[in-house]
């Protein structure tokens, strides 16, 4: 069953609960979604290379300045401990949703993040002030529809836990991350080891 494209992204957006529900319908083979997940960030390394290319980082700031094959491979495993740690937190708090229906409803949702950051790249050559605005209200905007779909995969019956679970699962993703970049050393941003 393929579900059609145009009416389940009006869905996610107005009505975000019949969306998950939608998408919960199909019973995704877990290999299609895998590969899936790999596309879409190998595709997002591409955006990622043009938006270096069209808007590079000045030398005098301190940001790390991925090749698009390490950044591919550092976003991958990135979403694949966050998928993990997203379930492991649901069930904590209650949930009975199962980790092919959480990464189902992430595909998707990486998929329309995909196409937002393209059509985002596009309004920044045009209007950059604009772009800034609505990538900040899409960004929480983003969150809520993730929190509703995170509510109907687990069955947790609260926004506010579904959102405790998305928070929990950021927290420990950020203090990983951070965890990794120290041990990499301050070379790794930039900075003189001597500093």
């Amino acid at each position: 069953m393929i579900l059609p494209l145009q009416p389940l992204i009006l869905m996610t957006v107005t009505a975000p609960e019949k969306a998950a529900r939608s998408i919960l319908s199909v019973a995704w083979p877990r290999q299609v979604m895998w590969h899936s997940l790999v596309l879409i960030i190998a595709l997002n390394a591409i955006i990622y290379s043009l938006q270096e290319m069209l808007f590079p980082v000045p030398s005098e700031v301190a940001f790390p300045r991925l090749m698009p094959l390490v950044y591919f491979a550092v976003v991958l495993a990135l979403q694949v401990v966050f998928i993990h740690t997203l379930q492991a937190s649901c069930r904590w708090l209650g949930g009975q949703g199962t980790l092919d229906g959480l990464l189902a409803v992430v595909v998707w949702l990486q998929f329309l993040q995909l196409v937002l950051q393209l059509a985002m790249t596009v309004l920044f050559l045009l209007a950059p002030v604009l772009a800034g605005l609505l990538n900040l209200a899409v960004t929480f905007f983003g969150m809520l529809i993730f929190a509703n779909f995170i509510n109907e995969v687990h069955q947790l019956k609260s926004l506010w836990r579904a959102f405790g679970a998305l928070m929990m699962a950021s927290i420990i993703i950020a203090l990983a991350l951070s965890f990794l970049l120290g041990l990499a050393g301050p070379s790794f941003l930039g900075f003189s080891a001597n500093v």
